[in-house]
C-alpha cells in the first residue's frame, strides 16, 4: 500500500505542474481561444487533483493522513517530471504552435506515467483509477492536437509554405 501512496502522491505532484504550466502558457496570451483552451486544461488539471485525492480517500485506508496541499506535495514528493519548465523559453511560449506542441509532449509523457503506475499498484481500484487518468490525458493529448493542427497550418500559410 505505501507504493500507492507515493504513486498517488506524484500523481497529483504532475496534476499540480500540468495545471500550473497551462495556467503560465495561458498568461502570454491576450484574450482569445488559445488562452481559454490552455485555462480549461488547466482547470481540468485541477479537477484530476480533487479527484485523485477523493479516490485515494476510498482506496487507501490511512489516506487521510496524507498531506494533498500542492505547496507540499512540490516540497515533499520527486516530480514525475513530466512537466519540466526547461522544457520552453520566453521566446517559445510566445507562439501558439509552440505552446501546443510542447504542451502534447507533456501529455503524452503523462499517459505513459499513468499506464506505468498502473502496472506497478495492486488493487483494483488502483488500477481502474490510473485507466481513468489515461483516458482523461488521451483527452487532453487530442486537445491539443486539435488546436496544434490549426496553428501549424497557420503558420505554414504565413510561412508561404505548403507541405506537398
Amino acid at each position: 500500500m505505501r507504493n500507492e501512496v507515493e504513486i498517488l502522491r506524484q500523481a497529483m505532484l504532475n496534476e499540480v505542474e500540468g495545471a500550473e504550466f497551462y495556467k503560465l502558457a495561458a498568461d502570454k496570451f491576450a484574450s482569445s481561444s488559445t488562452k481559454d483552451a490552455l485555462l480549461d486544461l488547466a482547470r481540468q488539471e485541477e479537477e484530476h487533483i480533487e479527484y485523485l485525492r477523493s479516490l485515494s480517500e476510498k482506496i487507501i485506508d490511512d489516506s487521510k493522513a496524507i498531506n494533498y496541499d500542492p505547496e507540499k506535495l512540490k516540497e515533499e514528493v520527486p516530480s514525475p517530471g513530466i512537466f519540466k519548465w526547461d522544457k520552453l523559453d520566453e521566446d517559445m511560449v510566445r507562439l501558439a504552435v509552440t505552446v501546443f506542441s510542447v504542451g502534447m509532449n507533456m501529455e503524452k509523457d503523462s499517459v505513459t506515467f499513468y499506464e506505468d503506475a498502473k502496472a506497478k499498484v495492486e488493487s483494483e481500484e488502483s488500477k481502474h483509477l490510473f485507466d481513468i487518468l489515461v483516458k482523461w490525458e488521451q483527452s487532453h493529448l487530442e486537445t491539443l492536437r486539435t488546436q496544434y493542427e490549426i496553428y501549424q497550418q497557420e503558420w505554414w500559410n504565413m510561412q508561404n509554405f505548403a507541405p506537398y
